[in-house]
């Protein structure tokens, strides 16, 4: 009987846990394990937890870790790191698992499909009340050659879902690198700035979640849609430097009245295999979408359509050495929007976005070490696919 891992983010859900944890443990399948990583909660979720594996007799099913708060997906890179089971399985806390056969019928589907590397499923939405509230559908999954041009134009948001049932190997040589580390869907493999590879996913005709939807969902918030937006943003410019989507924000009027209709199967977006072109005003039309014209008024947002706007063959030198400290991947948007917001970035950022704004398409650095470092900081700014770093000559 394999093994399933379950990775738990939780942030003051000490309201919420138990129910979760009961659509856990009713399930029929009872090889699992669950890692819960409380990522600095405020309330007493520990105790809770505490006394919920005491009285259900968990202790050998479930650990419990803490870290300083550090947002989910840094949570989830952490659990993982104390998980060993054959899939791997990510249940919030403030959700469920839909019906007590759902991992039966996750393994029974893997085990039939080998080929299949993960699969997803409808969603099966509650309110704070756990009350059904419908279901949303999720688009079928399809590896063609138009998906990843469709994905681009889509604004970088994810055309199918987050939520899925995972092959470990998959999981740790792939997903955690594109969707933990950097925030960007899971079935996307962005190798660098070579290519990119879709995974072999399934969408299964049953409905293996419960998503909790209510007006205090933290990606309604301002902050919560400045971290969205960062992974949607890292996609789309890693989709751009592949291809080219003409007319882009008449096609995304018409792919959405499409989507709007139920019809995503039939639109077909016309693209050619080569480099976005008026990436500035394609960027431009993404950001406004989230925040209309108040976008300007945040620093990053700004810089970086102007970065696209100019495009200018401009040569940055960084001869000082970068703080590791500071060098964030996707998985720490919140960190970086926090200090963005209080105005407390670290003098690399306020350096970067001064050159952004002037446009630029080559950093130069003092050795390796330091190449690592900007290119990671590049791609959290969402400029990486564009510039290229060389170590300087001599050194």
């Amino acid at each position: 009987m394999k093994k399933i891992s379950v990775i738990m983010p939780s942030y003051n859900d000490a309201v919420s846990i138990v129910e979760t944890l009961d659509s856990l443990i009713e399930q029929d399948y009872t090889n699992w394990e669950l890692v819960i990583v409380d990522d600095g909660s405020t309330d007493n979720t520990k105790e809770v937890i505490q006394k919920y594996k005491e009285e259900k007799d968990k202790e050998n099913k479930i650990t419990y870790l803490y870290q300083q708060n550090a947002d989910q997906l840094n949570a989830i890179l952490n659990g993982l790191d104390h998980t060993d089971g054959d899939f791997i399985f990510i249940l919030h806390s403030d959700d469920l698992i839909n019906e007590k056969d759902s991992f039966t019928k996750c393994v029974a589907y893997m085990e039939e499909h080998p080929e299949i590397t993960e699969i997803i499923g409808d969603l099966t939405t509650i309110d704070e009340n756990s009350n059904y509230t419908g279901m949303q559908r999720v688009n079928d999954y399809k590896k063609e050659h138009y998906v990843l041009p469709l994905q681009l134009l889509w604004l970088g948001r994810n055309l199918f879902i987050d939520v899925a049932f995972h092959r470990r190997e998959t999981f740790i040589k792939k997903v955690k690198e594109n969707y933990v580390k950097w925030n960007t869907p899971f079935w996307m493999n962005f190798k660098a700035k070579e290519s990119i590879e879709m995974l072999n996913v399934k969408k299964v005709d049953f409905s293996f979640y419960k998503y909790r939807i209510f007006s205090g969902n933290y990606v309604n918030s301002y902050k919560g849609k400045l971290n969205v937006i960062n992974g949607e943003l890292r996609t789309l410019v890693g989709l751009m430097k592949f291809y080219n989507i003409p007319a882009y924000r008449f096609q995304y009027l018409v792919y959405r009245t499409f989507n709007k209709l139920g019809l995503f199967n039939l639109y077909r977006p016309i693209y050619q295999k080569k480099e976005q072109q008026e990436k500035g005003t394609v960027v431009e039309f993404v950001i406004k979408k989230r925040f209309g014209e108040e976008y300007k008024k945040n620093r990053f947002l700004k810089v970086l359509v102007d970065f696209y706007q100019k495009q200018t063959d401009r040569e940055v030198v960084l001869d000082k050495e970068i703080d590791a400290d500071f060098v964030y991947q996707g998985k720490d948007n919140a960190k970086f929007n926090n200090a963005l917001l209080a105005d407390d970035l670290n003098e690399i950022y306020l350096r970067m976005f001064d050159e952004m704004e002037q446009g630029f398409s080559k950093v130069i650095v003092k050795n390796e070490k330091e190449k690592e470092k900007i290119e990671n900081i590049l791609r959290f700014l969402c400029v990486y696919p564009f510039v290229e770093v060389k170590i300087k000559e001599g050194v």
